[in-house]
């Protein structure tokens, strides 16, 4: 924030504003239900923890707080492959 504010970069949003609003335009390009989008909130903020997300992390805590293989219950594998390659794009 310190650098931001020397370089009068305060316009330029950070890294979370930005990866919060590509969620929320994935999430609004889809037709999900509201556990997916609690789910997808959830992975969201393991994203932000990791800067990066790989399958195995969507079968990982907090996200197994869903229950035990939630992302096959809620996603088709067509579903996961899509968020997996949007979160390849959004990285850090």
């Amino acid at each position: 924030g310190f650098i931001r504010h020397i370089l009068s970069l305060d316009a330029i949003p950070e890294y979370p504003a930005v990866v919060q609003r590509c969620f929320e335009n994935f999430i609004n390009d889809h037709h999900y239900s509201g556990d997916q989008i609690l789910f997808l909130r959830a992975v969201q903020n393991v994203f932000l923890r990791k800067r990066k997300l790989n399958e195995a992390d969507l079968y990982d805590s907090p996200l197994t707080n869903f229950g035990r293989n939630a992302v096959d219950t809620l996603f088709t594998p067509g579903d996961v492959r899509d968020l997996l390659k949007f979160t390849e794009r959004i990285e850090a």
